[in-house]
């Protein structure tokens, strides 16, 4: 693995790309630093995929610019990236050992060096013994696994990883997360792309936030927890009530969207030195129903859903 280079790994700057059906992305900037765990994070549909692809070379841009290891990205650079796609792609009839040193072939390596490393790989993950074992005859678990040391044989510079925890036990994701450190140490950069807040929260430094094909946030995973708002979700059958009251306090009260047959959840956000018993109290005082009551909790979530819905607010503006 080449640590001298110190430029960094990724930099995009006012990405677009939209699809015939109106998906994609519209303005998507990050950098990856070098030797950062870098989260990419958003519900389904917010651009993280369609990013990844345009990192790849798999979708042309329509706009902006992509520079990888400090130039403008190309082949070369792209062989030194492990990528994990969103759509897992092993023939169920090929054989462990045989798909990852075929991956490492694909990347530059010799047969003899391609097999070695993925006998080396087989080991760490516990998997020596199957290793001549078809796909189809791995647990779903298992053949994650092997997708996983596919990105990792020709021993690259950086990972780029759509949800690579999805079909996992805890124990598998326990140690492919193991893996990731691993790779970290060395000098290694990834970017993990996923919608688990709480993956992110594990293993991220640093965090790039997409809602509708835009970046709504980059910076440091404390920097971002620290947009989470203040306030609590309430569940009553007087929202009008809890309405008054959150604006007495000198906060305000939201609807959150709700799934059919249940209560409407309503997001009260207060002013930092109002704390959370004195919404309870006030509400008590004027015996407003209170169904469920719960603390926003100052975490990356908490940040996500606010600063995603502050960008939706100012393009409606």
């Amino acid at each position: 693995m080449d640590t001298a280079d110190s430029s960094a790994p990724i930099k995009v700057s006012r990405l677009g790309k939209r699809y015939a059906n109106g998906a994609g992305v519209t303005d998507v900037s990050m950098t990856v630093r070098p030797g950062a765990v870098t989260g990419l994070i958003g519900v389904n549909g917010a651009g993280k995929s369609t990013t990844l692809r345009s990192l790849m070379g798999l979708v042309r841009p329509d706009a902006g610019e992509i520079h990888l290891f400090g130039r403008p990205a190309s082949e070369p650079a792209r062989n030194r990236i492990g990528f994990l796609p969103e759509e897992r792609g092993l023939a169920p009839r090929d054989r462990a050992r045989s798909v990852i040193a075929f991956h490492g072939r694909m990347k530059g390596l010799d047969r003899r060096a391609a097999y070695a490393s993925a006998d080396r790989l087989l080991e760490r993950v516990g998997l020596g013994a199957r290793r001549t074992a078809r796909i189809c005859e791995l647990s779903k678990g298992n053949a994650q696994r092997v997708q996983i040391l596919c990105t990792l044989v020709h021993q690259p510079d950086l990972l780029i990883l759509d949800e690579p925890l999805s079909g996992l036990d805890p124990v598998a994701q326990s140690e492919i997360l193991a893996l990731f450190a691993e790779f970290r140490a060395a000098g290694g950069s990834i970017l993990l792309s996923t919608h688990s807040m709480a993956a992110v929260e594990s293993i991220c430094d640093h965090v790039v936030m997409l809602s509708a094909g835009v970046t709504v946030f980059e910076g440091d995973l404390a920097e971002a927890a620290d947009q989470a708002p203040h306030g609590a979700i309430v569940v009553t059958s007087d929202p009008a009530a809890l309405r008054a009251v959150a604006e007495r306090l000198g906060g305000s009260a939201a609807p959150l969207s709700a799934g059919l047959g249940e209560a409407v959840r309503w997001r009260v956000l207060l002013p930092a030195h109002v704390p959370h018993p004195a919404l309870l109290r006030a509400l008590s005082e004027r015996s407003i129903p209170v169904m469920a009551f719960e603390p926003i909790q100052k975490n990356l979530e908490g940040a996500f859903w606010t600063l995603a819905r502050a960008a939706t607010d100012n393009r409606a503006a």
